[in-house]
């Protein structure tokens, strides 16, 4: 059977606390849901309460109208002018028509929705308005007055772009009409009565017969089709489209909350839209606090187990990984921990064990390199390391006979130099070879460079002459200040050789010249490649003259790099005095 893996420390802990987090969400959620209905029948009751209201306020305001028309109807100067103007005199007749005119402007003047009073009269074929003596009514128009008023009843119709009630006498359609009664509603006056069933929110009304014939808004472009047809299919799809009721319908592409009311006495149906947005503002408002309180709890979660893995679970698991790092022979590896606590003492004691392993590989990695080059050497040296030397020296011994001085002084310096290079023996010398050494290779660079350079050599304290040093130490160092600062000089090139003694077991040699291109940058890059061991094609001689100081004198030797008082580098030998026989430095140089 496959072996499960069981859940860690930091996973345990996650599950905890959602365990503890998750009802607290669930409680939440039910109690905005319980509010969102609850503010949903409130906010619906709300606006049937208020469009209940104004759609009162039109049939009151319609019912007004009616009843004057009513009254009117039976007006003195209406009946003698329909029915007995024939008898009047003009004068009279006028009087009567200035009477009425004044009484329609009362009319007018006494609702808050009436635009324009007109009265037809066929008996004198005129008709009578507001300030007003115009002619007859058209047969159209009169048709309209007796088709509108077929069952007795207030309607308002539309008719040429106006909306209009209207009457006559005698209703009996058998009998001659005496007059036409025709009162223009303001659409305008209409609008304004209604807008503050909106003044509150950011919603539109929409005031319709029940036949959709017309429609007034007070929405911007109201007067296309689009939202008017957007309209009628809510009220169609509403389960009462007769009465009153609410439901959720879009118009202009955003989403509305919409409640109705139709009134049967004005056959008008009065509708309030109002956008998602505002009506369930506060219960949005509740939705994005609970994501908020879910997001903030979800974070609280993983922040705090994360905290807990940060303190645990962490550091061991990156201790376990340089554990296995350490095992697949990676030892270039540091762990830090900036908290003073256990695992801080824990990462310091796994460094302190890297890095002694990787010191002891080093010293086991460079005395294997040792050893291959002294066996290369080996080989090497066992072509005939005499001829090149006897080579030159026949070459000295026919500059001499030929009378060449220079000549015979320059094939004199190259074969004690190369016999010095072709030498086998031991990898040790005596410090005063090495410093005849060095002092043979400035005299054939004095040749090659004439009096563009100068050298200049102190004496070697004497003390000094036969302890044992690696070879070729100083003739390195030389060579690179010839190289780097001084073979570009076209005169006045310095170099300077001295040492000296110090406390009488220290024996310091500075080499200096007058290089003028050496930065700051350029020495503080010399002095990291020491410290760090890193070699470039510029360092790679004196770096290796280093190491070999150190491996030799158990890295109580070396050398160190700093500005020469001559404006150049200045590259300082470090050597600690040894007893003879003895492979321990007496002194110590740092």
């Amino acid at each position: 059977m496959r072996y499960l893996r069981s859940p860690n420390i930091f996973q345990r802990v996650v599950v905890l606390f959602l365990i503890v987090i998750i009802p607290i969400y669930v409680l939440v959620l039910v109690i905005i849901h319980t509010s969102g209905v609850i503010l949903h029948k409130e906010i619906a009751g709300s606006m049937e309460s208020r469009i209940s209201s104004y759609s009162e306020l039109i049939d009151s305001e319609i019912n007004h109208v009616a009843k004057l028309k009513t009254e009117y109807m039976y007006d003195e100067d209406l009946q003698q002018l329909s029915t007995v103007s024939i008898i009047l005199t003009d004068y009279e007749r006028l009087a009567a028509v200035n009477r009425l005119s004044r009484k329609l402007q009362l009319f007018k003047d006494s609702s808050r929705i009436v635009q324009d009073v007109q009265v037809y009269i066929p008996n004198i074929q005129k008709t009578i308005g507001i300030m007003s003596y115009s002619k007859p009514m058209g047969d159209e128009e009169k048709a309209m007055i007796r088709e509108v008023n077929t069952d007795h009843s207030p309607k308002i119709v539309s008719w040429q772009n106006q909306l209009i009630l209207a009457l006559y006498d005698p209703p009996n359609s058998g009998a001659r009409t005496n007059f036409y009664f025709k009162i223009e509603l303001s659409p305008h006056l209409l609008i304004e009565s209604l807008m503050k069933i909106t003044a509150k929110e950011d919603g539109r009304f929409y005031l319709m017969d029940k036949a959709n014939t017309w429609m007034l808004s007070n929405a911007s472009g109201s007067s296309e089709q689009k939202p008017q047809n957007a309209v009628q299919a809510f009220l169609n799809g509403s389960s009462d489209p007769q009465n009153s009721g609410f439901g959720n319908l879009t118009l202009d592409e955003e989403n509305y909350f919409g409640a109705y009311r139709s009134s049967n006495y004005s056959n008008t149906t009065l509708l309030v839209a109002v956008p998602d947005r505002q009506v369930f503002g506060l219960l949005n408002r509740y939705s994005q606090l609970f994501w908020i309180l879910s997001a903030l709890s979800i974070v609280f979660v993983f922040v705090y187990s994360q905290r807990l893995y940060l303190l645990i679970h962490r550091p061991l698991q990156v201790m376990v990984r340089a554990l296995r790092k350490v095992e697949n022979g990676d030892y270039n590896i540091y762990l830090k921990h900036r908290k003073h606590d256990e695992f801080q003492y824990v990462y310091g004691q796994f460094n302190m064990m890297v890095n002694r392993l990787r010191e002891l590989i080093h010293e086991v990695y460079e005395q294997r390199i040792h050893t291959q080059q002294a066996e290369l050497k080996q080989l090497q040296s066992q072509i005939n390391p005499h001829f090149l030397y006897n080579t030159i020296f026949v070459l000295h011994r026919m500059a001499a006979s030929y009378g060449l001085p220079d000549v015979t002084r320059f094939t004199d310096y190259l074969g004690k130099y190369f016999l010095f290079l072709t030498r086998t023996g031991a990898s040790e010398i005596s410090l005063a070879d090495e410093w005849n050494h060095a002092i043979i290779y400035t005299e054939i660079q004095k040749i090659r460079f004439a009096d563009r350079i100068e050298v200049v050599w102190s004496e070697l304290p004497e003390s000094f002459h036969a302890i044992r040093v690696p070879r070729m130490i100083i003739q390195p160092l030389l060579e690179n200040a010839y190289k780097y600062a001084l073979e570009k000089k076209r005169r006045n090139g310095m170099l300077r050789i001295a040492a000296a003694a110090e406390d009488g077991n220290c024996l310091r040699i500075h080499i200096e010249d007058n290089g003028e291109h050496l930065e700051e940058e350029d020495l503080k890059r010399l002095v990291y490649s020491l410290n760090e061991g890193a070699i470039n094609r510029e360092t790679t001689g004196m770096v290796n003259v280093h190491r070999r100081l150190q491996l030799h004198y158990a890295s109580r030797a070396g050398l160190s790099f700093e500005r020469s008082e001559l404006g150049g580098l200045k590259v300082t030998i470090q050597i600690p005095q040894m007893e003879e026989n003895e492979h321990v430095p007496t002194a110590d140089c740092g």
